[in-house]
């Protein structure tokens, strides 16, 4: 049976996932985890004796996407008892959150895959990377005259970075739309506050890091424009007697290395989030695509996993934005092929990775992952607006 956890059963996840994750929690951690557990976010499988078999967290989130907040589902903590696995109980869970998310009008989820391959079976796909650069500090840029200055903050003073924060995170698809809660309890933890302020005080750009080993890492480098950008290199830069080298984490589309002097830097992209459609017709809808001139696309999607999403959509230019047309697969069917000699098949995980921006359509129908005509690839790739994908969070 699958159900909301109660909140005295709370301590079985805790216990599920100390075991699970393989770590240990202290009084006081498992204390303040309880009080912050929402029961309603955890949902479990028991037996007739209701013993917690399995469990996930669905997170109710909202996140960036298109340029704009929409609700998203974040899965997090998925995880079984040993003696229990290989009995399908995760892919009923699965199914249960995306069956919740669907009913709840949120037609986006996210998740961090402890195997790529095991999420991509129940149609998530990798949507998100991020860039880290190890930089020795003979490597950092100059020092440059700026009209503003940089103070170092405390936690109690987080609230600051809120504005600056969402301006930088409205440009990338599956940044998280962060609340107070969050930022205090996921984000600032321990970690060292710098902000820049403009010549009117204003702020325009924060670095979130800590210190150690003579490393300086820096989990966050938000900056605006390119006057903050300098200010905060200033900044990094004046420890040079503490530090040797510094680690950032950036987005994918960041250039740092082509703008320093010396551009032999250590830099590695790596995978990082999934992402999944949970309802394509309402994705569809509210997606930000570009205007076009005329002309009608078809989508023929496959999503064994999540039936309701397979069949056939058609994107037809209509005024400012496109209108969409669902035609569902009949019982029994991949998916509609209302019109066979036109349009694209593809399935869930590819549509996903498309409409994050993280794959372009061109680039999969050359592997082969997505089939069609190469007019209605143009026509495709003429529709999508330009947002990089990137989280800075992790859950």
């Amino acid at each position: 049976m699958i159900r909301n956890l109660e909140k005295k059963e709370l301590m079985q996840s805790l216990e599920l996932s100390q075991y699970a994750f393989r770590y240990t929690l202290s009084k006081e951690e498992i204390e303040k985890r309880l009080n912050n557990l929402d029961p309603a976010t955890v949902y479990g499988t028991f037996d007739e004796n209701g013993k917690l078999l399995a469990k996930l967290h669905l997170l109710p989130f909202e996140a960036y996407f298109g340029g704009k907040s929409v609700k998203m589902g974040g899965l997090a903590g998925v995880a079984t008892w040993p003696e229990n696995r290989r009995k399908g109980l995760v892919r009923e869970l699965l199914r249960h959150s995306l069956e919740a998310m669907n009913s709840s009008g949120t037609y986006l989820s996210m998740l961090h895959p402890f195997s790529v391959k095991f999420y991509r079976s129940f149609g998530w796909e990798l949507t998100c990377d991020y860039k880290k650069y190890k930089i020795h500090k003979t490597q950092f840029p100059p020092f440059h005259e700026v009209c503003g200055s940089v103070e170092r903050l405390t936690s109690n003073d987080g609230h600051i970075l809120y504005p600056i924060y969402e301006r930088f995170s409205e440009r990338y698809n599956g940044s998280l739309k962060r609340n107070e809660a969050w930022w205090n309890n996921n984000v600032l933890r321990d970690l060292k506050i710098a902000l820049y302020r403009g010549k009117n005080n204003e702020g325009k750009g924060y670095i979130l890091y800590s210190i150690k080993d003579k490393v300086m890492e820096i989990d966050e480098f938000v900056a605006l424009d390119r006057e903050s950008w300098e200010g905060l290199w200033n900044f990094i830069r004046n420890h040079d007697s503490m530090m040797e080298e510094a680690t950032i984490i950036a987005p994918p589309d960041d250039e740092l290395g082509y703008y320093l002097e010396d551009p032999k830097i250590h830099q590695e992209q790596h995978s990082y989030f999934m992402g999944r459609i949970v309802n394509v017709l309402e994705a569809l809808k509210d997606y930000p695509f570009n205007q076009i001139e005329g002309g009608t696309l078809f989508l023929h999607v496959e999503d064994a996993f999540a039936e309701w999403n397979a069949g056939t959509y058609a994107i037809t230019a209509e005024g400012s934005r496109p209108n969409i047309n669902f035609f569902p697969a009949k019982a029994g069917e991949k998916s509609c092929q209302v019109t066979p000699e036109r349009g694209i098949t593809l399935g869930i995980r590819e549509l996903s990775a498309i409409l994050f921006n993280y794959k372009k359509p061109k680039d999969l129908l050359l592997h082969g992952r997505i089939y069609g005509k190469e007019e209605d690839i143009t026509l495709f790739e003429s529709l999508l607006p330009e947002h990089t994908p990137f989280i800075y969070d992790f859950f």
